[in-house]
């Protein structure tokens, strides 16, 4: 049973977790769950493989904000409109899930400072987009954005290596995205906190 948040969301007893198997095993055990460490049990279906597909699918589209994201915060800093604007934007039209990647990235979670640990280790985000892309070819299926943010955690994950395998958060695809349009890796933020 695959669940769906990052270390904040679990602290929180928020998790999503997805069910597959038998309808009596998903009545006994539903209860215990909701309200303790998920605040919703998904019943999938029937076949287990069915709650690590919806897994799979629910951490491509994880990605895909994340690229989306990356990308609408460095237009907004090259072009002056600013990450506070497009925070607001985010919270209030795109809904918790947008707002909280996004805060990731202005907060500096995407680059943990060194006494702190990433909420979602980019290693597992590798494995995981790694996964779904793979899975996706095999159905026949072309994931673009999904091929777009697996190559830009494969190069955070070379700019870890190259900062002594510095820990980094699975959006640090937002570092990949800032340096491919000419900023730092790190933001100001990031660099004031790390002094």
């Amino acid at each position: 049973m695959p669940v769906f948040g990052a270390t904040p969301v679990a602290e929180q007893g928020k998790l999503v977790a997805a069910f597959a198997g038998p309808e009596n095993v998903y009545e006994m055990i539903a209860p215990s769950l909701r309200g303790v460490i998920a605040r919703e049990v998904l019943q999938v279906g029937r076949e287990p493989e069915k709650a690590t597909l919806l897994k799979t699918t629910g951490n491509f589209v994880t990605a895909g904000l994340m690229e989306i994201i990356a990308e609408a915060h460095v237009f907004a800093e090259k072009t002056g409109l600013g990450s506070d604007m497009l925070e607001k934007l985010l919270e209030l039209n795109f809904g918790p899930v947008a707002h909280s990647i996004s805060t990731r990235m202005t907060t500096g979670v995407y680059i943990p400072g060194s006494d702190q640990t990433p909420w979602s280790d980019l290693n597992l985000a590798l494995k995981d987009v790694g996964h779904g892309v793979d899975s996706a070819r095999q159905a026949g299926v072309s994931l673009k954005v999904g091929d777009t943010a697996l190559e830009h955690l494969k190069r955070a994950k070379v700019y870890s290596d190259e900062n002594g395998q510095r820990p980094l958060d699975s959006s640090s695809l937002y570092g990949i995205v800032r340096r491919d349009s000419g900023l730092d890796f790190r933001t100001d933020y990031v660099k004031d906190r790390d002094r």
